[in-house]
C-alpha cells in the first residue's frame, strides 16, 4: 500500500512504493527519437525479438538484460520485454509478460521469443535455459498477448533425442531462436542446433498441434559454418530465404526452392554487425525490417532493395524513409 495509517489517525506515505511507482511511470513514458537512437526499455536493452501486428499495433517481444552484464550470468535476461507501437516513432513500454520458472527446466534464462496466431490463440516459442546455459525450447500461450501460460511443464523440443544432435542435458548446448512458419495445415520450426559432428546448423521440426513436434533433422549446414544465430524463413519471388546471424559478424542468407532443405552454400551477407532481422513490411521489391547491433543492443530499422544487384540492409534514420511502407 501507498499510505500506512497509524492510531490517531496519522499516516505515513510508502517511500519505497512511491519510487517504485515513480520510477515505473517514468520508464513507461520515456520517449526518444528512437529511428535514430534504436528503441530499447530505459536502462535495458533489446536483443533477440519478435514483432508481432494486429489491430493496428506492432507487439515487441525482446530478451531484456542489463547493459554491460553478460546474459550467460543469473539474474539476467530472466523475462522478456513487451511493448507496442503504431509507427516505431512512438513506443509504449509495456511490464515484462513472461519469466523464467525457478523450479522449471527454465530456471536460469529465457532468451528468443517468437509469437504466432492460430485458431484465436497465441503461441509464444522460446528458448529456455538451465542455469549452466543447457538450452531447449518450450511453448506459452495467450489470449491477449500480455498474460502467458506455459504448454506443459517440459520443452517441446528437445534434440537429446535426435540422433542427429550433439545436445548434452548437462553442462550447455544450443538449442535456441525458435522460428515457426505455417505449409499448408502444417507448421515448421526452424531453430539454431548444433551436430553431432560439432558443426552449427539450422534444424527443422514439424507439428500440426503446435504442442507436438517431429523432428526432421537440419535443414541447413555448411562446412564453414561454426556458430549460427536467430535463423528465420521468408519467401521471395517462389524461393526461399533462409537468415541467420552469428557467421563472421555477417547477417546472411542462402538460397532454395524448397523451405525444407538448403544445399550446402556460402551465405551471402546483408550487413556486418547486425543480427536478429525480421520483416516488417512488404512493398514490391522492398522490405522494412528491424534488427539490433553487436555495438548497440537497440532496436533499429533498414531497408532491402531485392531489385539491386547485391541487395544490403540500409539503416533508416529518418521517418520520411518508412512513409513508403505506410507510416
Amino acid at each position: 500500500m501507498n499510505k500506512t495509517a497509524l492510531p490517531g489517525n496519522k499516516v505515513i506515505e510508502n517511500l519505497d512504493y512511491k519510487c517504485y511507482l515513480d520510477a515505473i511511470r517514468e520508464h513507461w513514458q520515456r520517449q526518444g527519437d528512437w529511428l535514430k537512437i534504436g528503441y530499447a526499455p530505459d536502462k535495458y536493452y533489446v536483443k533477440d525479438f519478435c514483432l508481432f501486428e494486429t489491430d493496428g499495433d506492432f507487439h515487441l517481444f525482446h530478451i531484456a538484460g542489463t547493459p554491460g552484464v553478460s546474459c550467460c550470468l543469473p539474474g539476467n535476461e530472466i523475462w522478456f520485454g513487451h511493448a507496442k507501437t503504431k509507427n516505431f516513432q512512438q513506443w509504449e513500454t509495456l511490464g515484462p509478460c513472461f519469466f523464467i520458472d525457478p523450479e522449471g527446466w527454465d530456471h536460469g534464462h529465457v532468451f528468443a521469443p517468437f509469437v504466432v496466431e492460430n485458431d484465436g490463440t497465441y503461441w509464444m516459442f522460446y528458448t529456455g535455459c538451465k542455469m549452466d546455459n543447457t538450452q531447449r525450447i518450450g511453448a506459452a500461450i495467450s489470449k491477449d498477448l500480455h498474460h502467458w501460460e506455459r504448454v506443459g511443464k517440459n520443452p517441446v523440443i528437445c534434440p537429446e533425442m535426435y540422433d542427429w544432435a550433439f545436445c548434452p542435458t548437462i553442462g550447455g548446448a544450443s538449442c535456441r531462436d525458435p522460428h515457426v512458419c505455417q505449409f499448408g495445415d502444417e507448421f515448421s520450426m526452424y531453430y539454431t542446433a548444433v551436430t553431432r559432428e560439432g558443426k552449427a546448423c539450422v534444424a527443422r521440426a514439424v507439428s500440426r498441434d503446435l504442442v507436438h513436434w517431429e523432428d526432421r533433422g537440419p535443414a541447413y549446414t555448411y562446412k564453414n559454418l561454426t556458430h549460427c544465430e536467430s535463423s528465420n524463413v521468408q519467401e521471395l519471388n517462389g524461393n526461399y530465404l533462409l537468415f541467420f546471424g552469428g557467421h563472421i559478424e555477417y547477417w546472411s542468407y542462402v538460397l532454395s526452392d524448397n523451405p525444407f532443405n538448403w544445399q550446402p552454400q556460402e551465405p551471402i551477407p546483408l550487413g556486418q554487425r547486425i543480427t536478429a532481422m525480421e520483416v516488417v513490411r512488404r512493398n514490391d521489391s522492398r522490405w522494412l525490417v528491424a534488427y539490433f547491433t553487436f555495438d548497440s543492443y537497440r532496436l533499429y530499422l533498414g531497408i532491402i532493395d531485392w531489385s539491386k544487384k547485391k541487395p544490403m540492409i540500409q539503416s533508416v534514420l529518418d521517418r520520411t524513409e518508412i512513409e513508403f511502407f505506410g507510416f
